[in-house]
């Protein structure tokens, strides 16, 4: 089922098609990737594309006064944040397995928000509701009732930015959906995300190199490779092989859409007394090394390590929390920022 045809009165953003849920007997799931590619990567990338990382409904009320009615379910407890545009809202909503119908309007100080203040949102207008989801549990739309329709392309950035990655680019550690270093990035540079993180199953497959080629939605892109390929015994030259397919073949769809590779993050490889160290310097360098041979001026590296400080982390000393994500949005916001002037 194609994203929006059954609810034309909201967009469905970062939501790539819709499938049946398997803990209720209505509803559509939202999901992050098609089904014909998630077919052809690994099991566990199958299982995270169904979590709503990202994705977002969007809609703008016909007036102050209305009041839209929205119906979700999840497949376990997890919760919604509705933003006014990037005015976060108060509370967030608890989803779980039961579907539940949520009642939102205008927010009356942004009704009454300065016409200057609205003007100066260059992204989003204040009017534009966008439910942001978590990405702990999938996530199903039941219904939409009450007056309302999707955001224009004038109400939200004109520019796209998506970024594949593992855990660290979903999100795993941060507190919030909107804390990751993807939604740092976008709310930073004004630009619209596209979350393509896959929690432990960022593996360089061929499809996803394919499936991200063949967008054209975006405007700059981030690869983060590959911690999960490192973790999870893959060779150097086994990581080296998907990652020059992945990028080359990125980067070749569209010259002109820049791409910023990361190589690793600093992690427990790098900070343990039993870590090896030189297996974290091999990716490192193998990817700065599939950059340089890369025959395309937009394609850039830059280390990791410069991005984030090892006290930046969780205890696991894997991934980043708040402090760690907000460290890697301020350095490679810079570097997507310098890509897309």
């Amino acid at each position: 089922m194609s994203p929006g045809e059954d609810y034309p009165s909201v967009r469905l953003h970062d939501v790539a098609e819709l499938a049946e849920p398997d803990w209720t007997d209505s509803g559509d799931e939202l999901r992050r990737v098609p089904g014909d590619v998630a077919e052809n990567v690994n099991v566990a990338a199958r299982e995270r594309i169904r979590h709503p990382a990202g994705s977002e409904i969007r809609f703008v009320p016909d007036s102050d006064a209305a009041t839209v009615r929205v119906t979700l379910s999840a497949a376990t407890e997890t919760l919604a944040r509705p933003f006014w545009g990037t005015f976060q809202g108060e509370e967030p909503l608890d989803l779980g397995p039961e579907p539940t119908t949520f009642e939102l309007s205008v927010p009356e100080p942004i009704a009454d928000l300065d016409r200057a203040v609205a003007d100066a949102a260059d992204t989003f207008d204040p009017r534009v509701c966008r439910l942001r989801f978590e990405p702990w549990a999938p996530v199903a739309l039941h219904d939409v009732a009450g007056e309302c329709r999707p955001p224009s392309d004038a109400e939200t950035p004109d520019r796209r930015y998506l970024a594949y990655g593992t855990s660290i680019t979903e999100g795993a550690a941060a507190s919030a959906t909107h804390l990751n270093y993807v939604s740092r990035v976008a709310r930073d540079l004004d630009v619209d995300p596209v979350n393509l993180g896959m929690s432990g199953a960022a593996y360089c497959e061929p499809a996803v190199a394919d499936y991200i080629a063949e967008r054209d939605d975006w405007d700059v892109a981030t690869l983060s490779l590959s911690v999960n390929m490192a973790n999870r015994g893959f060779t150097v030259e086994q990581f080296r092989e998907r990652a020059e397919y992945l990028v080359e073949t990125v980067a070749a769809a569209d010259p002109s859409r820049p791409v910023v590779c990361v190589t690793l993050f600093p992690y427990h490889a790098d900070l343990r007394e039993s870590g090896d160290r030189e297996r974290a310097r091999a990716y490192r360098e193998a990817l700065e090394a599939v950059v340089t041979a890369c025959d395309s001026g937009t394609v850039s590296v830059v280390d990791g390590r410069e991005l984030a400080a090892a006290d930046g982390l969780t205890t696991d000393l894997l991934h980043p929390g708040d402090a760690g994500m907000e460290s890697i949005a301020d350095g490679l916001g810079a570097r997507v920022g310098d890509a897309l002037d």
